[in-house]
């Protein structure tokens, strides 16, 4: 049963993903690339806030960018418990290479690599909305405009 102020909660859909990536402004960037109507973004600047913030709030997938001193594969390794969840990893010329088969051996069921921003958005949207995204709700306007039916007159050339 929903709530009086949100009476249609249950019938939403809404697919969580976590951002890790240290680098504010490229963070903010991956969000707008991949977010959707239906898709929670949240973002964090490590790992371990990742896993301390979230609190109450479960992701269904967590994009975690490699950067040298900062993000590695080892300080996912030391904070990330939750190994049923989809990761994908995005390479960065800082860290260029993850070892996937390493992650499925410590028991990591669903990593994924990724090169760019559009293979992570391909990734992310297969694996959130399997079934292709629904469409936009179109909402009308809150305050209908009038058609006014306004012509022009021909304007006639004075010679």
């Amino acid at each position: 049963m929903g709530s009086r102020c949100f009476p249609e909660r249950e019938s939403m859909d809404y697919k969580t993903l976590f951002i890790v990536d240290p680098v504010k402004n490229e963070r903010l960037q991956l969000a707008k690339f991949i977010k959707q109507e239906n898709f929670t973004v949240l973002v964090f600047s490590g790992v371990a806030d990742c896993v301390k913030r979230s609190g109450l709030i479960t992701s269904g997938l967590v994009i975690f960018v490699l950067r040298k001193g900062k993000n590695e594969v080892r300080n996912f390794l030391k904070h990330v418990r939750d190994k049923s969840i989809h990761y994908i990893f995005l390479l960065t010329p800082d860290v260029p290479e993850v070892d996937l088969e390493e992650l499925r051996e410590k028991g990591f069921q669903s990593v994924f690599r990724a090169g760019n921003h559009e293979k992570v958005r391909e990734i992310t949207y297969s694996l959130l909305a399997p079934d292709g995204l629904m469409p936009r709700t179109e909402k009308p306007h809150p305050i209908p405009i009038p058609f006014i039916g306004v012509s022009i007159p021909d304007v006639e050339e004075s010679t």
